[in-house]
């Protein structure tokens, strides 16, 4: 992959970010364009970085931070579908790569393999603003103010899977399954070798209500049948009410997210790794 403009997007919450946003320019061959929005350029003013107007430029972006600066990333090159670097800062970070020294040498001296990662888009029925919403994590439905139970009512195509009383509902990807979806009690899918998606009902008020995991290539409608104003959030990052009666379509994106990871990536050793996957307690 041939990179003449690299984009920088930065936490700038992190206590430590300007030092890590130095290092990792310092490692940018000379001749390489560095760019960032405006929120993430004045971080290191009258330096080498470039303020733009947009990331459209960049042949390649980097993510400084945790998971939620690579979905914030990963969002703004959506249209694109440029190639995402995530670099962790602290947080543990399963999208992100742990040393920035490493990640960006292997990225430009070619040792480094780009994923395809599928999005989920969601899109509101009879919705006159024709609002279309996606994700790589997770959509989540949910309620708002005081706490309150939702009733769903799910199908799958033609077919009605079910409906039921719950918190609300987390449509995830494997990308995500990780994420939320995981702590509310669903499965965990690789994401390099299986697209599906990952239906986990938040706290549902019925023993009979699991974790489903669907094909990506088919269509889900959830109806909000009783529970007030409600919301819809993306990914942690955008959110748009919904009311009762109203019904959400969520399908597979014709958009997907490009990750940047060392080409000794292997999700099972990341998932041993960053969550301590399959230790035993006991002694020996």
């Amino acid at each position: 992959m041939k990179i003449t403009t690299f984009g920088i997007v930065s936490n700038k919450k992190k206590r430590e970010i300007r030092d890590v946003m130095s290092r990792v320019i310092s490692l940018v061959p000379d001749g390489v364009r560095v760019v960032a929005l405006e929120d993430t350029a004045r971080l290191l003013e009258g330096g080498r970085i470039e303020t733009v107007d947009s990331l459209s430029v960049c042949d390649a972006v980097a993510s400084l931070g945790g998971d939620g600066t690579f979905l914030r990333a990963a969002r703004l090159v959506e249209d694109n579908e440029i190639p995402v670097l995530g670099i962790k800062i602290r947080s543990l970070g399963f999208l992100t790569e742990d040393d920035p020294e490493r990640a960006v040498s292997d990225l430009f001296s070619g040792k480094c393999v780009i994923q395809e990662r599928m999005r989920l888009e969601s899109v509101k029925e009879d919705d006159d603003n024709g609002d279309v919403y996606t994700a790589l994590n997770d959509i989540v439905i949910h309620g708002v103010g005081v706490s309150r139970v939702l009733h769903l009512l799910m199908s799958i195509g033609d077919t009605v899977l079910g409906e039921y009383l719950a918190d609300g509902l987390i449509v995830s990807t494997p990308t995500g399954s990780t994420a939320y979806s995981l702590a509310a009690g669903g499965p965990i899918i690789n994401p390099v070798t299986l697209e599906s998606f990952i239906l986990t009902p938040l706290c549902p008020h019925s023993l009979s209500v699991r974790p489903v995991v669907i094909s990506s290539e088919e269509m889900l409608t959830i109806e909000l049948v009783e529970g007030g104003d409600s919301m819809i959030t993306i990914d942690g990052q955008e959110a748009c009410g919904i009311s009762e009666g109203d019904r959400i379509r969520i399908g597979r994106s014709g958009k997907v997210t490009k990750i940047i990871v060392t080409d000794e990536y292997d999700f099972y050793d990341l998932l041993r790794r960053k969550l301590k996957w399959g230790g035993v307690l006991r002694k020996r």
